[in-house]
């Protein structure tokens, strides 16, 4: 499936509180990283960091890796992946759940996290290319100098030059990949199920930003299904309870998939309710991963 290489504007009200809190973490996390100079920074055990140049995207990434607990390198064992976008923000929260969800084994599976990251200066240069790497069509609309419509070439990135360098790092499955992102980052996982379909078994769009560009990925959708017979990954969809008068258009995408009856698809969704855009963002991974890993 092409890039549909759409030029539309966005209006909805959650689009700009998304841009008010990228602009808030920015302000608020580099006051932070200035404050913190005095004791050296807390490392998450059992975790590598990775520096990538991508001659995709033009640029070096930080790709953060969260081995499984039980990791064995000689090739024994094959583990599920999966990638994560705005490493940057998510990667220490995510990889946490996953190694408490992994201890003491029981149900859930063992498995690597990879959190995709910028190497920034400071935060405004993660909330200005999330905003460009994390859309799949550019607007027209708003602040014309933040750059969007980078979707495209940085699922091409994630596809052709991440997976096949952590495939050949590490021994991870190529049968059990999924994808997750929240806000901005659901929005791309939506595209990318729809853009790149065999790439990923298992898709997280936490409070995705489904309104972007016109509820373009309802366009993507359709013509999804006009090209294909089957869609199969276990979805898992969430927003917070407080934000629910603008995510009805999550409810709309799990009634569309359904109506498909595609015979390998499985979809969920959970509303958690008091919760709100930031607050629902912990639950959501949690549940995320008990979901698409469970029985």
């Amino acid at each position: 499936m092409k890039s549909t290489g759409l030029l539309i504007p966005i209006m909805h009200p959650c689009y700009f509180k998304t841009m008010l809190i990228s602009s808030l973490l920015a302000i608020t996390l580099g006051s932070m990283a200035q404050n913190s100079v005095r004791y050296p920074p807390v490392t998450l055990p059992g975790s590598e960091l990775r520096r990538f140049h991508s001659e995709i995207m033009d640029q070096d990434l930080l790709i953060q890796v969260q081995l499984p607990m039980d990791y064995v390198s000689d090739g024994s064992r094959q583990y599920p992946v999966m990638y994560m976008t705005d490493g940057n923000r998510a990667f220490p929260m995510v990889a946490n759940i996953a190694t408490m969800l992994e201890f003491p084994p029981g149900n859930f599976p063992q498995l690597f996290v990879i959190g995709i990251a910028y190497d920034i200066k400071d935060m405004s240069d993660f909330a200005a290319w999330r905003m460009r790497d994390l859309t799949p069509v550019r607007r027209l609309s708003g602040d014309t100098t933040v750059e969007t419509g980078g979707g495209p070439r940085f699922l091409s990135f994630i596809c052709d030059e991440l997976i096949p360098f952590i495939e050949s790092e590490y021994p991870v499955s190529k049968d059990d990949r999924a994808l997750g992102g929240y806000s901005l980052g659901g929005l791309f996982s939506l595209f990318a199920m729809f853009e790149r379909p065999g790439i990923f078994q298992r898709y997280f769009a936490g409070s995705p930003t489904w309104q972007y560009a016109n509820n373009v990925l309802f366009e993507m959708e359709k013509t999804y299904s006009e090209n294909y017979t089957d869609l199969p990954v276990r979805l898992f969809l969430s927003y917070g309870g407080l934000e629910e008068s603008y995510m009805s258009g999550v409810n709309e995408m799990a009634a569309v998939l359904e109506s498909r009856n595609y015979p390998n698809l499985e979809v969920w969704t959970h509303v958690f309710e008091g919760e709100w855009h930031v607050s629902a963002s912990a639950a959501s991974v949690m549940r995320a991963f008990t979901t698409l890993y469970g029985e």
